[in-house]
């Protein structure tokens, strides 16, 4: 009976972990160095109380050091309403995603900042080294190819009382941590469901 019982808080309990959330961003104003008398992440900070690196896809609002705000989290899946962030757009945050992987592989300063100008124009970034549209046009073609995204979260700032995302902060990508959690807890469940049915049974 206890084992039927548990079988429908599984299900319970993974639609409230995948639901949206509101996270706790903060900035504490590092960043990997200066390009043109702008920060190139990543940017180093918190999210929800851990240390968190965080790419900038948002280049018309600005920020500063020591500083603080609630987001809501829109983790990339395969199925990923997009409503929730400031461009609405599933195919530039795509794009950008994939030149933030490219950035974590360059092979030097200068090429992190022409990834990350070509992830600024899309919100109205310059374009320094006038690299940007080959940069995107290769993000394109991934995406285009099969890139997914699967893996990284976009950080909207919000209103958690009204919902607008017209509010201060920065929109970031970052590396998502939820996976991890999620597969912790199903085992974690899985195995209490186990151990008590073969306390049932014996």
């Amino acid at each position: 009976m206890l084992f039927k019982r548990l079988r429908w808080v599984l299900p319970v309990l993974l639609l409230f972990a995948v639901s949206a959330k509101a996270d706790s961003v903060y900035v504490n104003g590092s960043y990997a160095f200066a390009d043109h008398g702008y920060g190139i992440g990543p940017y180093g900070g918190t999210l929800n109380g851990q240390s968190a690196s965080f790419f900038c896809v948002d280049f018309t609002h600005d920020i500063t050091g020591n500083t603080s705000w609630v987001a809501t989290a829109t983790l990339i899946t395969n199925s990923t309403d997009f409503s929730g962030t400031r461009l609405n757009n599933e195919t530039e945050y795509l794009q950008m995603i994939w030149l933030a992987t490219q950035m974590v592989t360059a092979p030097d300063q200068q090429t992190q900042a022409e990834l990350q100008w070509a992830i600024w124009g899309f919100t109205g970034g310059g374009n320094p080294y006038g690299t940007n549209g080959a940069l995107q046009a290769a993000a394109l073609a991934a995406v285009n190819g099969g890139f997914t995204g699967i893996g990284w979260e976009i950080l909207t700032p919000v209103d958690p009382k009204t919902g607008s995302t017209n509010v201060y902060g920065q929109e970031f990508i970052v590396r998502a941590s939820e996976p991890g959690t999620l597969a912790l807890l199903c085992v974690g469940l899985l195995g209490m469901i186990l151990v008590t049915r073969r306390r049932l049974l014996a």
